[in-house]
This record gives C-alpha cells, sequence and structure tokens, in this order.
C-alpha cells in the first residue's frame, strides 16, 4: 500500500482531512469517486479545528490521475537480480558460511538432462548439524540430505499454477452495487440478443411462411428498450478500483492478456463472473476483485 502523501499537489491541511476520512493510501483514493471524497473531506472538516477550504471535484480527479500514474510506475519497477557473491565478501561482512542455506543437487533424477531446481531450504537442525561439522573458512560440500526436497521445473510450473487459483484478489467496499450492475448488464446483452433473433424469425415466418401472428405479441417490444434504459441507469455505475475505469462500459481498446472472454465479448463475461461467482477480473488493468468475504 503506498501511503497519500506519495501524491504530489496535496497540501497538508487537505491531507489531514484525508486521513481523518480514512483515506490514507493511494488505492484507497483511486477506488472511489470523486463526489464520494467530497463529502468524506467536508464531514471530516467539521470535527476540524480550523477552517480549511475543500477541493473542487475537478482538483479531486486531477490528483486521481495522478495517482493511477504513480501506481503504474510502481508497477513497472523491476526486481532485483540475483547477483552472485564471493567468498571472500562474506568472510569480510562478517557472515558465517555455517548458518547459510544450503541444498544438495540431486544427481540423475532428470531424464532430459536438465537438473532439478532446488526449493527449499534446510532445517534449523540441519543447519546446527552442518554448522558443527563444516570447518571455519571453507565451504560446506556435503550436507545431510533430511529436511531438503527437489523438484522439478515442471512441479514449479503446476505449484505456482495452484497458488495464482488460490489468489481470491482484493474485496470491493461496493459488492452489492457490482453485483446488481453485473446483474442488469448481464440481463440486457442476453434481451438484446433473443430480441434480435426473435425479429429476425418473426420475419422470415412473414415474409416467407405468410404466417400470422396475435397482436399480443406487440406486448414484448417494450422489453428490450426497458433493459436497455435500466443498463444506462445501473449498470454503467460501478468503476475498478485499481484503474478507475467502467467495469461493464466496452472500450476500443487493447484488454489485458488475462481478461475474461466470451461469445458475447470481454464485458458480457465480466459481468456474467461478477454475478454468479462473486468475483471477476477488470478486463482494462486484470485486477482480480471479491464480492463476498
Amino acid at each position: 500500500m503506498a501511503d497519500i502523501s506519495e501524491v504530489p499537489g496535496i497540501t497538508d491541511p487537505i491531507l489531514s482531512l484525508l486521513r481523518e476520512a480514512e483515506l490514507d493510501t493511494v488505492e484507497l483514493l483511486v477506488s472511489l469517486e470523486a463526489d464520494e471524497i467530497l463529502v468524506r473531506i467536508d464531514q471530516a472538516s467539521t470535527h476540524h479545528e480550523g477552517a480549511v477550504q475543500s477541493p473542487s471535484a475537478d482538483l479531486v480527479k486531477a490528483w486521481q490521475n495522478t495517482a493511477r500514474n504513480l501506481l503504474r510506475k510502481k508497477a513497472e519497477v523491476p526486481a532485483a537480480e540475483a547477483k552472485e557473491v564471493s567468498l571472500e565478501s562474506l568472510q569480510v561482512a562478517g557472515i558465517d558460511l555455517a548458518s547459510l542455506p544450503v541444498a544438495k543437487v540431486l544427481e540423475g533424477a532428470s531424464s532430459g538432462g536438465r537438473p532439478p531446481e532446488m526449493v527449499r531450504e534446510m532445517g534449523l537442525a540441519g543447519r546446527a548439524k552442518s554448522s558443527a561439522s563444516v570447518p571455519q573458512g571453507k565451504l560446506p560440500t556435503e550436507h545431510q540430505e533430511a529436511n531438503i526436497a527437489f523438484r522439478p521445473l515442471e512441479d514449479l510450473r503446476d505449484a505456482s499454477g495452484r497458488e495464482g487459483r488460490r489468489n481470491r484478489g482484493m474485496s470491493h467496499p461496493d459488492a452489492g452495487l457490482v453485483r446488481w450492475a453485473a446483474t442488469v448488464t448481464v440481463v440486457a446483452v442476453t434481451v438484446t440478443v433473443l430480441s434480435v433473433l426473435g425479429l429476425m424469425t418473426v420475419g422470415i415466418m412473414a415474409m416467407f411462411f405468410h404466417v400470422q401472428f396475435d397482436w399480443t405479441i406487440a406486448l414484448f417490444l417494450p422489453v428490450f428498450p426497458f433493459c436497455l434504459i435500466l443498463y444506462f441507469l445501473q449498470g454503467v455505475k460501478v468503476r475498478c478500483r485499481l484503474c478507475g475505469q467502467r467495469l461493464f462500459v466496452p472500450r476500443k481498446c487493447r484488454k489485458h492478456e488475462r481478461a475474461e472472454r466470451s461469445i458475447l465479448g470481454h464485458t458480457f463475461a465480466t459481468a456474467r463472473s461478477a454475478m454468479i461467482f462473486a468475483s471477476y477480473r477488470c478486463m482494462y488493468c486484470g485486477t482480480k476483485t471479491r464480492l463476498k468475504d
């Protein structure tokens, strides 16, 4: 979590108000609407000593854009690369070689010529035995095989996949609103598809097969505009907590590589997951969010 003070342009009086309004992280700043942030600031200012002028909605939106850029920069920072450390540098630093975790490569375990990867360190008991048997100033060469596990790279990929599936994602503060908007989106898309298919079927049967339909079939015509109006009123309200994009509004842009897909598009797939499974992945930034604990 990034502290709210890292966002440039926020003065100290407003910063104290944001902390009193429980908006002390950058993630919370970008996850809420600008109007809700202004309401929280106004509520916090009533308990604050001294008059502090509330910011405008445009200024709050500018803070949110700056905060999103800050989060993107932090996400793009590369991890530090592993470096080989010489024996002399360890001795100069005063690090005891016997206290370092050591594992032994299992020879002949891979038929393809690729050695297995060491994935687990020795236990404390194994380290104690190693320190008693290894002379000072020399690298240990043989260790007991107890408490050491070796797995090939294929097993590591399977383990990382299981860990990814166990990732439940961040929680959403307005879970009920998201599920309602997802339900409206799914119903609107489904009714749209059924309406198009129904009109085509009625037209073909009336033109080529001379089938006459009762006038009561016209009662179904207002269903499509009603669902469409309900979608524009309710389905477009919710936004992603991280990137701030509207969750169930399609845009002509490149979607995230892990975005959910369906024959009816990314928007329908995202709304379907939110409605049925109570979790979804943003199709723009790929953030996984859960709607229940």
